[in-house]
């Protein structure tokens, strides 16, 4: 294992510009893990309800969904390079302006405008990642970039739950800001364009079996997608499973922390412990993975790690204290690491280079509204229900998706270009 995890890190050599758009993915990241799973306890602290912990976040997705398609095409009309850095300056701002707050109302503001940023830089940010990548080594190359991803979320939460609990919750929103705007300095200094204007779209034949059963779909979106993708079918599938899985998601993050901290009374450093090993789980698992699936199937990839990420959901719940909480999300970490680069990829195997910028601003848009009505109904039902609700819905609407993907997904192992 070992062996095959050092020859995966020579894509680092092989296309030289993936390591510092990673790199300052980790930055970036690394600021964001530190208040992630502080910022509803933050919020709480102002008096938020349950509903207002889900707004919180459902504006975020909002937001996020409104920006993500124009973000994609200026991208493909302007160069990558100019939204990220575009992002990433009022993501800095942003993140310094929490630690000013004094209300719900403000936060729920901020975490709107939060959500702008991200849905400029994210989307270009993976589009990049796609663009260096030949198709053969994108599972991969998503694994490492998810990887790095991931390595700033286990840095991030322990480091921001010891700042939090030596000093104040507002402290790790400060030091997020600087982080954001040193991820900035180092994309604008080190980064390429990795689009070119004169990429010429190229219809690929024979290389993905057209699956006849869905014609409808086939019929009706071709006139529309027929400039980003030859398969609009599959395309569409990708897109409801990312909305199924955001949305299932969404159902527990606004409310995770909050559980943790008043029902199982778990402080906020421990709540940091817990995020941080979510994150090892996932840095260590997500690059093998990506290389199983290259090799095995990103299909059967994504489906496990959905399962993995039901069974999760409903354990959460039962867990009871800290330590059998800590094993369930660790569960949870492979989930994800089996879950998001196999979707990453499949996607990016279907979409055109020359309008992979819409494409992945389509397929977040899906997803960001999967945030929105997840994370809005998570907060209801956590207040208007019980706080073991969110969990179990978020564990059915997981078997749902899984459902979406033998249902409607197929793949293939070369990319259209």
């Amino acid at each position: 294992m070992l062996q095959t995890f050092r020859k995966d890190l020579k894509l680092l050599t092989r296309y030289r510009q993936l390591f510092p758009l990673c790199f300052a993915v980790f930055v970036s990241m690394l600021g964001f893990g530190l208040v992630m799973p502080l910022l509803p306890i933050y919020a709480r602290d102002f008096g938020a309800t349950g509903g207002q912990l889900g707004f919180l976040t459902a504006s975020f997705a909002l937001a996020r969904a409104i920006t993500t398609f124009p973000g994609g095409w200026l991208a493909d009309k302007a160069g990558r390079k100019t939204p990220v850095i575009a992002g990433l300056l009022i993501y800095s701002i942003v993140m310094t302006l929490y630690g000013f707050s004094q209300e719900v109302h403000q936060l729920i503001l901020l975490r709107a405008l939060q959500g702008t940023a991200s849905g400029i830089v994210w989307p270009v940010i993976s589009t990049m990642v796609a663009d260096l990548t030949a198709p053969q080594d994108r599972g991969k190359a998503l694994g490492l970039y998810e990887m790095t991803w991931f390595l700033g979320m286990v840095i991030g939460p322990g480091f921001g739950g010891i700042l939090a609990g030596s000093l104040t919750l507002a402290v790790p929103f400060f030091v997020c800001g600087a982080l954001a705007f040193a991820s900035m300095l180092l994309v604008m200094f080190t980064v390429k364009e990795t689009i070119k204007i004169e990429t010429i779209q190229v219809r690929p034949e024979n290389k993905l079996k057209p699956n006849h059963s869905f014609s409808f779909w086939k019929d009706s979106a071709n006139n529309i997608l027929s400039r980003i993708t030859p398969y609009p079918h599959v395309f569409l599938g990708l897109c409801i499973v990312g909305f199924t899985i955001s949305f299932s998601h969404s159902m527990i993050q606004p409310v995770l922390s909050v559980f943790a901290n008043e029902e199982l009374h778990i402080n906020v450093t421990d709540v940091g412990i817990l995020f941080t090993m979510m994150g090892i789980v996932t840095l260590l698992t997500t690059l093998p993975l990506g290389t199983v699936a290259d090799r095995t199937g990103r299909r059967n990839t994504l489906t496990f790690g959905i399962i993995l990420l039901a069974l999760s959901a409903v354990l959460i719940p039962l867990s009871g204290s800290f330590w059998p909480l800590l094993l369930v999300i660790m569960v949870r970490g492979v989930g994800r690491a089996a879950a998001n680069p196999s979707l990453l990829a499949m996607f990016s195997n279907v979409a055109l280079a020359s309008g992979r910028g819409k494409s992945m601003g389509i397929f977040n848009g899906f997803r960001n509204v999967g945030l929105v009505a997840g994370s809005t109904l998570g907060g209801f039902l956590y207040d208007a229900a019980s706080s073991q609700s969110p969990f179990i819905t978020c564990a059915i609407a997981s078997l749902v998706g899984v459902s979406i993907v033998l249902l409607t997904v197929s793949e293939s192992r070369v990319g259209v270009e």
